[in-house]
């Protein structure tokens, strides 16, 4: 008795790893790119500081939304990409330091 192995499968994967290497590292390289417009083109707006209310968070891939209600009734989301640095949750009333869409900071009262 005779068995056959058929490695034709792995030939064609070893083949085409080459292909989904290159793929990945490009999108990997779209993404970090696209980050870091959206963080430069923040950093060029003015900052603006207000008393708020967080009112919800939403978490997102590499980012924390929350909305947030001013002192005037106005309600805005905005982003925190420092989750690990800045300590916000909903309920939390404080100074919010803001510039374009971005968190910048926040001091509990």
């Amino acid at each position: 008795m005779t068995v056959r192995i058929d490695n034709s499968g792995v030939d064609k994967f070893g083949e085409a790893f080459p292909v989904i290497f290159a793929i990945l590292v490009i999108l990997m390289l779209v993404v970090i790119a696209a980050n870091f417009i959206l963080r430069t083109k923040d950093d060029s707006k003015e900052a603006i500081r207000r008393k708020v209310k967080i009112l919800e968070k939403q978490s997102n891939a590499g980012a924390e939304w929350y909305i947030v209600e001013c002192e005037n009734g106005e309600r805005l989301r905005l982003r925190n990409f420092q989750g690990y640095k800045v300590f916000i949750t909903v309920g939390d009333e404080g100074i919010l330091e803001y510039k374009g869409l971005t968190i910048k900071s926040f001091q509990k009262l």
